[in-house]
């Protein structure tokens, strides 16, 4: 639920944010994010992390020019916000 409605998520988002949430407040490299969303296959890099961050987040309503839920560090990966932070 965001601000009182259903997020319709797929099941690779849903475990995305499942990653990135039990890991909060600590950055989450690609690669782990590959390998434990995407289970390591060949074909996924960096690039399709950032596709399914960028609907994530479309789908969270949040904005890559002011995230509030999901942080980038270049060149490294994502991290969500530890709670206290909030």
């Amino acid at each position: 639920m965001v601000a009182g409605r259903e997020a319709d998520l797929t099941a690779t988002e849903y475990a995305l944010l499942r990653v990135l949430s039990l890991n909060a407040g600590r950055v989450v490299p690609y690669e782990t994010l590959l390998r434990q969303v995407w289970g390591g296959r060949k074909y996924a890099g960096a690039n399709l992390v950032r596709i399914f961050v960028r609907n994530l987040r479309r789908k969270l309503g949040d904005d890559a020019t002011r995230p509030g839920w999901i942080f980038n560090q270049r060149g490294i990966g994502y991290r969500m916000p530890d709670p206290r932070e909030r």
